[in-house]
Formats: C-alpha cells, sequence, structure tokens
C-alpha cells in the first residue's frame, strides 16, 4: 500500500508541474527505510511517512549525482563545484567538502568515506571526510573513461563505454567485464 501511495505521489508531483518544460525530475530511488527520494528542479525531496523534507543549495549549481545507500548519512555531489553535502536523514546539513582536485563522481563509502573519482590523477580514491585525507588510492587508471560509477559499502564499479572496471574495499581491481557490442 505505501509503495503504490509513493508511486501516486511521483505521478501527481510530476503532472503538475507538466506545463512547464524547463522543469526537470530525476526519480533517485527508495532507501531501505521505504523513503522516496527524488530532484525537483535541483531541489531534493524526501517522502517518507506521509512526510515531505526538502534541501536546497542554489549556490552549488545542478546536484549531479544523489548517493542514498546510508539513509543517515545521503551524499549529494555537486561536479561544476567539485563539492560533496552530506545530509542526515532529516535532511539537515552534517558537513561540506570541497576538494581542490577534479572530482568526476562520489558515492558513500563505508563509515565516514567517500568513494570519489579524480579525474587529475585518474585514480578511483578512499576519501576519510572527518580527517579530510585520501585514504586508499587505486593504480592510475589508463586507457578507460568512466561514465558511470556505482558502488555499495565494500565494492566499486566504474562503468565506462567498452567495459566495466570492479574494484574491492582496498581498491584493488578484482574484474574487467567486457561489454557485448550489439550489431
Amino acid at each position: 500500500m505505501q509503495s503504490l501511495l509513493k508511486f501516486l505521489f511521483l505521478i501527481t508531483f510530476s503532472l503538475s508541474f507538466a506545463q512547464n518544460s524547463e522543469q526537470k525530475i530525476d526519480s533517485i530511488g527508495v532507501d531501505i527505510l521505504d523513503a522516496s527520494y527524488v530532484v525537483f528542479n535541483n531541489v531534493l525531496i524526501k517522502n517518507s511517512n506521509n512526510k515531505t523534507l526538502s534541501y536546497e543549495n542554489i549556490s552549488l549549481g545542478e546536484v549531479s549525482s544523489v548517493d542514498i545507500i546510508n539513509s543517515q548519512e545521503i551524499v549529494l555531489f555537486y561536479q561544476d563545484f567539485n563539492t560533496v553535502i552530506i545530509l542526515d536523514n532529516q535532511l539537515n546539513l552534517i558537513q561540506t567538502i570541497s576538494f581542490q582536485k577534479t572530482i568526476l563522481f562520489a558515492k558513500k563509502g563505508i563509515a565516514n568515506t567517500l568513494w570519489i573519482f579524480n579525474t587529475d590523477e585518474n585514480k578511483l580514491e578512499l576519501y576519510d571526510y572527518k580527517s579530510k585525507k585520501t585514504t586508499l588510492s587505486s593504480q592510475i587508471i589508463t586507457d578507460f573513461e568512466p561514465q558511470q560509477m556505482e558502488s555499495s559499502f565494500n565494492f566499486v564499479k566504474l562503468i565506462g563505454k567498452e567495459k566495466t572496471l570492479v574494484f574491492n574495499q582496498y581498491l584493488n581491481l578484482i574484474e574487467t567485464i567486457i561489454h557485448q557490442k550489439n550489431d
């Protein structure tokens, strides 16, 4: 029943703003506590138990990605400003992290860490945002342009056009998956 209510909320929300083609809605997903998340016109909206919360930071531009793997520490990444925002489960600001290096992706890692892809060095890194240090770093990744990153607490996948690279929690490459070409 709750899934139906969330679906109806998203449809109603989408249709009510369909007249303006400049407005953008991205469905993020549902966390382990069954709360649903969407980004509407660059505002993160959380709907859970008939309660709606929102977070917006207009000074950082567009939200590049949202990671809800840990609903207690939600990760918003703003690629244009190399900045990560960590929010609590009520969408209150926990921490702002501004990187001096160029970051392509940022996802939640275990404890106080982030998986990041550093394009300046072409490396995948595990960054501890409490100590403000990179704790682990992969070898330089050559001949590969990542287009997407997926993660869990123990694994990271860099997905490219022709292949996917899978790394373990120690940032060792454990698998290369070659994509099949569709003729």
